[in-house]
């Protein structure tokens, strides 16, 4: 995993090494998410769900013992120069994501188990057996899979489901082949236990971190392939995935927005405090700004007397308002965002 780190970090802007592994981890805060898209890494969010801080510390503190990464005491990292030629040379070994504008559609890590085990269960019973290889999954997505395939029993339901699976594979391959092969591969199925990370990696010469990126992407293209189906491959899916960018409570407090109320009405409407009202409309602001009123959150008035106070990049700024001041704040990193460029 250790030189494919330095993919998140850059040579000119200092980068906080907890937001790259929040961003990782998809932890959603407001503010991973406005670094994440200040550092152009947004689209990773919930690239390696299970990375471990022990994992993650180790390899930041391997690459700036091997001087390819500075860290300062405000853990901020730059890249060195050794590091910029490293990072050049090993790229073509580095897995580019096709399909990561769509970080937002689903937790991949709850899509492949539930796909791992309706193939499983569809495969045998195409055989006309009842035995599972054992799959380490919440009893939650057990569940799932078993009311799914109840629901679906019939002697359609194979070919149905594998004409779904086949016609994605091809989809994918056109885009990139290893896609198709490692997705092929890695479904368990009647006699099959499918690839793991390692057999992956070995067959197709690529770092176990990248395989995960990898199946990453994979299931953010069979998300999307999904939501545009009727039949057992949507119905099986189609729970998990998102409808928007936002979180539910977030896309509840847009919408009252939208329709006029204030934050102090959304909060006391919804009972929530006024300071989540104002995190769910950043949160709007970063990841669906097209949606947000910008001339009635922001006027221009407002925008004209925080120019004077914050110059320069809108990375560098630093809150110069009391502590206790919510509002003082959210005006601050609202207009940090749309000065950032972010607003359309």
């Amino acid at each position: 995993m250790t030189e494919s780190m330095l993919r998140f970090f850059s040579y000119q802007q200092p980068r906080r090494i907890r937001v790259v592994e929040n961003v990782l981890k998809s932890r959603r805060t407001v503010a991973n998410l406005f670094w994440a898209q200040q550092y152009g890494i947004l689209p990773w969010l919930g690239a390696n769900r299970r990375l471990s801080r022990a994992d993650y510390d180790h390899a930041i503190a391997s690459l700036v013992e091997q001087e390819l990464l500075r860290v300062d005491e405000e853990k901020q990292a730059l890249l060195t120069e050794k590091g910029v030629a490293v990072l050049e040379n090993k790229r073509p070994q580095l897995y580019e994501p096709s399909f990561y504008a769509w970080f937002w559609l689903a937790n991949t890590s709850r899509l492949m188990e539930r796909l791992l085990l309706a193939v499983q269960v569809v495969s045998e019973y195409s055989y006309h057996q009842r035995k599972y290889v054992p799959l380490q999954l919440p009893y939650s997505e057990m569940q799932a899979v078993k009311q799914w395939f109840r629901q679906n029993y019939s002697p359609t339901v194979v070919k149905h489901f594998y004409d779904d699976l086949h016609r994605f594979s091809a989809a994918i391959a056109s885009e990139d082949e290893k896609l198709a092969v490692d997705f092929v591969n890695m479904l368990v199925g009647h006699g099959t236990a499918g690839w793991t990370l390692e057999q992956a990696g070995q067959y197709l010469q690529m770092p176990l971190t990248e395989v995960g990126f990898l199946r990453h992407d994979e299931m953010l293209a069979l998300a999307a392939y999904a939501a545009k189906l009727t039949g057992p491959l949507q119905q099986l899916l189609g729970p998990l995935l998102n409808t928007s960018p936002l979180t539910h409570s977030a896309q509840l407090s847009l919408g009252s927005y939208q329709r006029g109320f204030t934050i102090g009405q959304i909060a006391k409407q919804r009972r929530l405090k006024e300071n989540t009202v104002r995190e769910h409309l950043l949160e709007a602001a970063i990841m669906t700004p097209d949606q947000l009123k910008w001339e009635q959150l922001l006027p221009a008035q407002l925008r004209d007397q925080l120019s004077q106070q914050y110059k320069g990049a809108a990375t560098g700024w630093h809150y110069q308002g009391p502590a206790n001041d919510n509002q003082g704040f959210f005006e601050f990193r609202l207009y940090q965002i749309y000065q950032g460029g972010k607003h359309d």
